[in-house]
């Protein structure tokens, strides 16, 4: 069978989700207390920098000038050299830090290393010198001198309420130096008391791929504290890296359920959602959410999924939560999920309403041809067309998927020959755009115009003349409408060997050796065919072929199964009527 043709219609739920995953504000912790924020942090550094002179006398303002102007320029040894002259005159930790941040970008270690130990001296309290310092270290094979650079990040991380393993193990995973690994070995051994100390020697394990080592420190990090999640999910990530998928879905699932944190729960549900297991993972969202009640992207991610399982309450309460919290700022995102929940439930003029409140963000464009859609399927057609033409001209970089959007809203509603009128319009006015042709193409066929689809399938190919896809409906429209089977056989096998786990292509390929009556062949790729994906007219093709191999029984429970999924598709009626 030939592929769809790609157009602006709902995008897939779990694809919005995982996009906006990355962009929703995650939980965020309450501001502290002003008792707190008056606290004074004693720092266990004394500095030795000096406050700049005023005024700055002129060598040092020609320093500092000269090389700013020369970082602008690009000539950074230039600059270099003056920022670390005005570091020195000015015990100036920033000048410094600039000057050393050049170097190590340049991989010239030495003046590195001379201007990082300014800024340490300078600023030694400050955890970005720190951190650069112990890489320089292990960039010169100093490991002592790293550790001593790492211990100092521990007691500075401590007297800020920071985690220093986590900064110690995130400045590493930036090295590519194997010392790195006997480094945090060593760390490790000097507190062997601390799961944090652990947890980053698996991290550091992790990413040199000695997993071994790495899982007998999550093994003892789990000792010492066992209801700390993160250990966890390392050990999750390392049974996946390793490619025991069942093992890392057992050991998450346990873990969730013995030490519940909103990690956990939240890595779990992500899992289950992969698995199309759409209801545990909701479960897993809500349970994540009642630790957790601010967290807007739980939240967010509880909207998508009550989408996903129609449970419409669930999903307007979900949605208007998050539409008029003053806390989540895509309030537009909520209108258009609302719009959503609407549409799937039929309700097309109120959703029609919440896609129009949809005024900015990245999801206008998909409201708006939305809103154009949903007009024409509400009888207004004109109205929807000027709709589409208003988006063509305002995004003229979608001009022709939104072309073949209204094209196949005019087939849905039972207009082709108005989707044939559009189709030439679109082609008129882009003819060298293969995926209109092979749009037309696809129309044509339904219509029976093979000349006008063989012709549009060629020229498509004559600009893609590598497109499967384009092969496949080639292929599959000699084969199901002319007597032309060598000819479609041979564009079907180039389509495969270009895209041999197609199942749209693997059920071509069995349709056509059908209608060469090599039906032991057919049945082959048929069935390879359904086990990829459950589709009404690889359905109905498999069932004419066993039948007509005299595999009648299963073609009939096939044909019974496939009916009450998909009542009222085209194919299977006429494959039915045919058996009959």
């Amino acid at each position: 069978m030939p592929k769809p043709v790609k157009h602006l219609f709902i995008p897939s739920l779990l694809t919005l989700a995982l996009i906006g995953c990355a962009t929703q504000p995650g939980s965020q912790k309450p501001p502290a207390s002003a008792k707190t924020q008056e606290k004074e942090i004693v720092l266990p550094f004394k500095s030795t920098a000096m406050p700049p002179p005023a005024p700055l006398d002129k060598e040092l303002l020609y320093n500092y000038l000269a090389g700013e102007i020369s970082v602008q320029r690009g000539a950074w040894e230039e600059a270099y050299e003056h920022l670390l002259l005005a570091a020195k005159e000015a015990k100036d930790a920033v000048a410094a830090s600039k000057a050393a941040r050049l170097a190590w970008r340049q991989n010239d270690m030495i003046r590195a290393t001379r201007a990082i130990l300014l800024w340490v001296e300078y600023d030694p309290n400050d955890l970005s010198a720190r951190q650069l310092a112990m890489l320089t270290a292990l960039r010169n094979e100093n490991i002592d001198q790293a550790l001593a650079q790492a211990g100092a990040i521990l007691k500075i991380a401590s007297a800020k309420s920071k985690d220093g393993f986590l900064l110690l193990s995130s400045a590493l995973a930036t090295s590519k130096e194997k010392s790195k690994l006997t480094m945090i070995q060593r760390l490790a051994k000097q507190h062997p008391e601390d799961a944090h100390a652990q947890y980053a020697m698996a991290l550091v394990s992790t990413q040199e791929k000695q997993f071994d080592l790495a899982l007998q420190a999550i093994q003892r990090s789990q000792e010492l504290d066992p209801d700390w999640d993160k250990p966890y999910l390392l050990r999750v990530q390392i049974y996946a890296m390793q490619g025991d998928e069942a093992g890392a879905e057992k050991l998450l699932r346990e873990a969730a359920d013995a030490h519940p944190s909103p990690a956990l729960l939240e890595a779990y549900g992500r899992l289950l959602m992969q698995e199309k297991k759409y209801q545990q993972a909701l479960e897993n969202f809500q349970k994540a959410l009642s630790l957790t009640p601010d967290d807007q992207e739980l939240l967010y991610m509880i909207g998508i999924l009550a989408l996903q399982t129609k449970d419409w309450n669930l999903a307007k309460t979900t949605w208007e939560q998050l539409r008029d919290s003053p806390r989540y700022h895509k309030a537009q995102e909520a209108w258009y999920f609302l719009g959503q929940m609407e549409e799937l439930q039929g309700n097309l003029e109120q959703a029609t309403e919440n896609y129009s409140r949809v005024k900015n963000g990245r999801l206008l464009s998909d409201a708006q041809i939305r809103t154009a859609i949903l007009t024409g399927k509400l009888g207004n057609l004109n109205e929807a067309h000027e709709l589409f033409n208003a988006l063509r001209l305002t995004d003229p970089d979608q001009a022709v998927q939104i072309y073949i959007t209204e094209a196949q809203l005019l087939k849905e509603l039972h207009k082709p020959d108005s989707a044939l009128e559009l189709y030439n319009e679109a082609i008129n006015t882009y003819p060298q755009e293969a995926e209109l042709l092979y749009a037309r193409g696809l129309l044509a066929a339904d219509l029976g115009k093979i000349d006008l689809a063989e012709q549009d399938f060629k020229a498509a190919l004559a600009i893609k003349p590598d497109d499967a896809d384009t092969l496949n409906a080639l292929g599959y429209t000699l084969a199901d409408q002319t007597d032309r089977y060598s000819e479609a056989y041979a564009y079907i096998k180039k389509a495969l060997e270009l895209n041999p786990d197609s199942a749209a292509i693997l059920d071509s390929m069995g349709w056509v050796l059908f209608r060469m009556k090599e039906y032991t062949q057919a049945l082959e790729y048929l069935r390879k065919a359904a086990e990829k994906m459950d589709d009404p007219e690889i359905a109905a093709h498999l069932i004419e072929v066993l039948w007509v191999t005299g595999s009648r029984r299963e073609a009939q429970e096939l044909l019974d199964k496939a009916d009450s999924t998909y009542p009222d598709n085209r194919k299977l009626k006429d494959v039915k009527q045919r058996l009959q």
